[in-house]
């Protein structure tokens, strides 16, 4: 895979951190500051330091999960496993990583704006999620709030009707929260390397030329075992459609 991307990923990308460091969103189950959660039931990436109390895991530590705090996740029938679990990973994300603060929308403190989130993550997320059913496109707008919670205005269709393609799902479930980055070096993938990305891209803002940070990140170890496993993915799926 070659490293020959536009340079204004990567200027959007400085631009799009408006903070430094580690901190939380200012929502109702959020911490004022982070601190180490070691009872969390889920979201244990972030047990370390958590935006979010352990006791709020306990509703994703269920599977299929019914409730999260207001809103219910089966207004179109029980999620996939698979699906199940990306929804997770975004839930575990906004209320308990620290990372996250880092994406504050400037209109308000309670929600993100524009983090970059990995193209791959989000392909994967559409194919686990691409035979289950929703009833909104926009999980944040959409929906029709009553004393029962959230409620569909329109039929139940597949994912793969409601969405394009992973672009679309990671560009659009969530508002303006996420904003589709191809290279796998400046983006969110939900796991253990985000700390030590954010971090070297913060470190890169002063860098002159964008191509000299491509080149500094690609020697990087979480960057060269992103870069390796994207190899290795894009080579599995060639050899499986060869085999179709």
């Amino acid at each position: 895979m070659q490293i020959t991307f536009l340079s204004v990923s990567v200027a959007t990308f400085l631009l799009a951190i408006p903070c430094y460091g580690d901190g939380c969103v200012s929502g109702i189950n959020h911490k004022a500051m982070p601190s180490p959660e070691p009872d969390m039931r889920e979201c244990k990436l972030y047990s370390q330091s958590s935006c979010c109390f352990s006791n709020y895991t306990e509703q994703l530590a269920v599977s299929p999960v019914i409730k999260v705090y207001n809103t219910y996740w089966n207004r179109c029938g029980q999620l996939s496993s698979r699906c199940e679990e990306y929804m997770k990973k975004i839930d575990c994300f906004y209320h308990c990583s620290p990372h996250a603060f880092n994406w504050i929308n400037p209109n308000n403190s309670y929600s993100l704006l524009a983090a970059p989130i990995c193209q791959s993550f989000c392909d994967d997320w559409f194919a686990a999620c691409r035979n289950d059913l929703t009833c909104v496109r926009n999980w944040i707008s959409d929906w029709e709030w009553d004393d029962h919670g959230n409620n569909c205005r329109n039929e139940c269709i597949p994912y793969h009707q409601m969405y394009k393609n992973g672009k679309d799902l990671c560009n659009n479930m969530w508002g303006a929260t996420f904003n589709v980055t191809s290279y796998p070096c400046h983006c969110l993938m939900m796991d253990n390397d985000d700390g030590d990305m954010i971090q070297q891209m913060i470190l890169s803002r002063g860098t002159p030329a964008p191509g000299e940070m491509h080149t500094e990140l690609a020697q990087v170890p979480f960057c060269q075992r992103r870069l390796k496993n994207l190899n290795e993915r894009q080579g599995a799926k060639k050899e499986q459609k060869g085999t179709q």
